[in-house]
């Protein structure tokens, strides 16, 4: 057995104290697969290594009446300086053990090959982790911590890990820590969520994962913050990496990929939905949305999706055959309406998605929702933001949108004279309003600094009035189809 009697661990840093645990106390047995959940710097890490002895807590106990492996996939204590075959003969004669039945085992299942003649120190991460894994299989632990071991190695290799951990030695004791939910559903007994310190213990999954959304804030509405990014581009890269850092887009993906797993299509397409509106900017995630509207008979949402995919950066190669099936399904051919890919050439000149058309449908119309049909067709037609935005303000919505901006901007003969007025006190916005903003933001003025960039997208979130302020501020100034189809409008002879 296992115990933690009210484990407390505190880190001294310059700022104060961190308490990362914080009275943490159970007992685990052997059999039990104990899988804790929590959001990025929970303590997770933290309570598996002072489990396996590698840290000491600051206050409480913990008893060992098994042994305990050290946190699996985890090489810090190899010593660099040694080939791979040495680390393997250090850890035979620790625990007094066949040095040449475990070498024979740690060649075939690391697949490492000469790497293992070579030092550790010149070894990829990934080729630590399985050097790590593999060494972890010749000691017959009672109890193994895992922490994050699905990360481990391509498919193939993780489906060895998963047989020789929780095929051959599923009768032991396991403490199971993962960023992915699902690996810990799947092979864990009893659950924990591990929060502000605070371990609650729970025999059900359901429940405790639901306890886990709460804390994450996906029952609440996210602050999304992509205060860095002030044009198109930044955007379109700085959400490929902070989508998978935020708990929130991780766990809505995930479930998104269960319910497609269980051919739930409806169900997957709406996780995917939700995760994108937090960062409608992420690219591969668009491509998943759209094989499930594929799936569900969505096809006109299913191209629109794809290529909107192409249009944010992935690759034509890697979704053509998806989306030459959905228009053939709508009875048009591929080679009518060519995909146009990514290129970070001018904003205005860039390839439009449906984040764009839907940011600029709420500034140019006020109504942010277009129908999978008006959605694909603007997609076909329009092969960069200018030509969207122009065919926008052709559209009659426009001017019903802006009747007394246009009339205002006639009489006085230029569009920058017609601003709004600055509004008075503070103005209520959520997530999706500030998202928004941003996105109008980094296509009408690029070039801003983050200051000033940050002082418009305050200005404009959840303002009905953000047209004019933007165009008062020479937004869209370099947009040549925008500002032609402008001067149309504002020219005396344009209907009213």
């Amino acid at each position: 057995m296992i115990r933690l009697d009210h484990v407390r661990k505190v880190y001294r840093t310059r700022f104060g104290d961190n308490v990362v645990l914080d009275g943490v106390s159970f007992d685990l047995h052997m059999g039990e697969r104990l899988g804790v959940l929590g959001r990025n710097g929970a303590g997770k890490s933290t309570m598996v290594r002072l489990i396996s002895g590698a840290e000491r807590p600051t206050a409480g106990r913990i008893e060992r009446s098994m042994s305990v492996s050290w946190p699996l996939a985890f090489g810090g204590a190899f010593q660099p300086m040694l080939t791979g075959v040495d680390n393997v003969r250090f850890i035979s004669r620790i625990y007094d053990q066949d040095f040449a039945r475990n070498l024979a085992f740690v060649e075939d299942f690391s697949e490492l090959g000469a790497y293992l003649k070579e030092p550790v120190r010149t070894y990829s991460s990934g080729m630590r982790a399985r050097l790590a894994f593999a060494i972890s299989m010749i000691i017959e632990f009672d109890c193994f911590l895992i922490d994050e071991i699905g990360a481990v190695g391509d498919a193939r290799f993780h489906d060895r890990c998963n047989h020789e951990l929780f095929g051959k030695r599923g009768d032991r004791a396991m403490v199971l820590i993962s960023h992915d939910a699902g690996y810990v559903r799947d092979h864990c007994n009893r659950f924990a969520l591990l929060h502000k310190g605070k371990l609650t213990l729970y025999d059900d999954f359901d429940i405790a994962y639901d306890a886990f959304r709460e804390q994450i804030g996906l029952v609440a509405r996210p602050m999304v913050d992509h205060a860095t990014a002030t044009n198109r581009g930044a955007l379109i890269e700085v959400s490929q990496h902070r989508a998978h850092q935020d708990d929130r887009f991780r766990m809505l993906v995930q479930e998104g990929d269960w319910q497609r797993d269980a051919r739930a299509w409806t169900e997957a397409e709406r996780r995917y939905a939700e995760a994108l509106t937090l960062y409608p900017y992420q690219r591969s995630y668009w491509v998943q949305h759209a094989h499930v509207a594929k799936e569900n008979g969505h096809f006109a949402r299913a191209e629109a999706s794809y290529r909107t995919a192409c249009a944010l950066g992935e690759p034509l190669g890697d979704v053509y055959e998806h989306l030459a099936f959905v228009m053939r399904r709508q009875d048009v051919e591929p080679d009518a309406w060519p995909v146009r890919p990514y290129h970070k050439g001018p904003v205005h000149d860039q390839v439009p998605g449906r984040p764009d058309i839907g940011a600029l449908a709420r500034l140019l119309w006020q109504d942010g929702v277009l129908d999978d049909g008006e959605m694909v067709e603007r997609l076909r037609r329009d092969t960069s933001c200018d030509a969207v935005m122009a065919a926008m303000l052709h559209d009659p919505r426009f001017a019903d949108a802006h009747r007394s901006w246009l009339e205002a901007a006639r009489t006085r003969g230029m569009a920058q004279d017609a601003a709004a007025e600055p509004r008075d006190g503070e103005v209520t916005a959520d997530a999706h309003d500030v998202e928004w903003a941003r996105a109008v933001c980094a296509m009408a003025l690029p070039d801003l600094s983050p200051a000033e960039n940050q002082a418009l997208v305050d200005r404009i979130t959840g303002d009905p009035d953000a047209w004019a302020t933007l165009l008062a501020a020479n937004g869209f100034a370099g947009w040549p189809l925008a500002q032609a189809a402008l001067q149309q409008l504002l020219s005396p002879d344009a209907e009213p």
